[in-house]
């Protein structure tokens, strides 16, 4: 087999975690590939653990990418150099062109666009923004599959009824499962918490707005732990994103931040969060998979990371923030995508705290959430599914020939 050039397009945080994760099992399969990655947003910091070449700006724009949620953040980004980011990505996908043999997009149907305008090659799309349980919100629209059907030979949606959909428009769409749960590691690290206790989650996002939404959980932190006193300590594990910066998340009065030893870095416990009221946070980094698995309820305000929560069966707890990521309509998709896995609550401590504990003590509901998600998501196992299809694809398949 002649060696194969493959150039990944991704648009955010979450579809460079996807992009990656599917090439870290392409580089596994015994064909001769030489595979570059282009992140149109952001640094695409989750290329840099692969032995591959990663193009383009890398920049990081104010929008971080959202929007599609809140379409005022492109004036932002157009006054903090977008355009001109814009038109590097554009200069390298054109100087690609003879270099690429096929595109895989991870992301949105803008990539297809771009890719067929400045690059012209064969394309694999990942549909990773839109899905038809989100029907009347964020599902692909007849005109995006249009243009799917024209411009893309192969797509790999992130679930079933997307699939469906898009098969029965008479696009090649194929289905093997969601990545998404392949892009995180468990250990099964208990971080020293006993089986016997309960054990809450939390999931603060990795933007700017995470410090504001972060004041919220304390205070329900404190509720909870009031509430619960009677039944059980409540062990809280809180996922530190490496964007965060941890003593700026931790400046509530009232709370006091302490760091921790050697011993307890090994388990990724960098430190912990006390109230004068007693309760108590773990605060960990790099164990992402852990926190969720090890949890019973997740208190969380993120994109991807709740879905993957949803995924492993931990119900979820949010509730909108004031920001450009988890607003009032984002948590609305979501709960359309995730069904009854994930609970919207008003943004105030005592509607967070009241439904978590209704969560912790109720084992049925806690059962039935755990089902959902784990079928809206899928199990593990898609990345490589999905290697071995983008391996195999022939570039020289037909195109539809169908017009828009």
């Amino acid at each position: 087999m002649n060696k194969r050039n493959i150039l990944f397009i991704s648009n955010g945080y979450g579809e460079d975690t996807i992009a990656a994760r599917i090439i870290e099992e392409l580089l596994k399969l015994p064909y001769p590939l030489t595979i570059k990655a282009l992140p149109l947003v952001g640094e695409g910091k989750a290329y840099n653990r692969l032995k591959i070449k990663v193009i383009g700006p890398r920049k990081i724009i104010p929008s971080g990418g959202f929007v599609g949620i809140n379409p005022f953040l492109l004036f932002k980004d157009i006054r903090a150099g977008w355009l001109k980011v814009f038109k590097e990505c554009i200069d390298v996908l054109r100087s690609e062109r003879k270099l690429t043999d096929f595109v895989v997009c991870v992301g949105d149907v803008f990539l297809i666009l771009l890719s067929s305008f400045f690059v012209k090659k064969p394309i694999v799309f990942l549909p990773t923004a839109k899905s038809d349980y989100t029907k009347g919100m964020k599902e692909h629209y007849k005109i995006e599959k249009r243009l799917i059907k024209r411009l893309c030979r192969l797509v790999i949606p992130r679930d079933r009824k997307t699939a469906s959909s898009l098969q029965d428009f008479n696009i090649n769409a194929v289905y093997v499962g969601n990545v998404m749960m392949d892009c995180l590691s468990i250990t099964n690290e208990d971080f020293g918490v006993k089986a016997a206790q309960y054990k809450v989650g939390i999931l603060p996002g990795s933007k700017e707005e995470a410090y504001d939404n972060f004041t919220i959980v304390l205070d329900a932190i404190t509720l909870i732990t009031q509430e619960m006193f009677s039944s059980g300590k409540v062990a809280f594990l809180l996922s530190l994103p490496s964007s965060l910066d941890l003593k700026k998340l931790s400046r509530k009065p009232g709370w006091k931040l302490t760091f921790n030893n050697f011993s307890e870095k090994d388990k990724g416990i960098v430190a912990s969060l006390t109230s004068d009221g007693g309760a108590f946070v773990k605060i960990i980094r790099g164990r992402f998979g852990d926190v969720v698995h090890s949890s019973q309820v997740i208190i969380g305000l993120a994109g991807m990371a709740n879905e993957q929560a949803v995924g492993l069966g931990k119900p979820v707890v949010s509730f909108p923030g004031r920001g450009p990521q988890i607003t009032k309509k984002f948590l609305y998709i979501q709960r359309l995508l995730l069904g009854e896995a994930i609970s919207i609550v008003d943004r105030n401590a005592k509607s967070v705290a009241k439904e978590v504990c209704s969560l912790l003590v109720d084992p049925h509901r806690l059962n039935n959430m755990a089902k959902i998600g784990r079928e809206r998501m899928g199990g593990p196992g898609a990345a490589k599914r999905v290697a071995e299809l983008i391996a195999s694809f022939s570039p020289a398949s037909p195109l539809s020939s169908s017009r828009l």
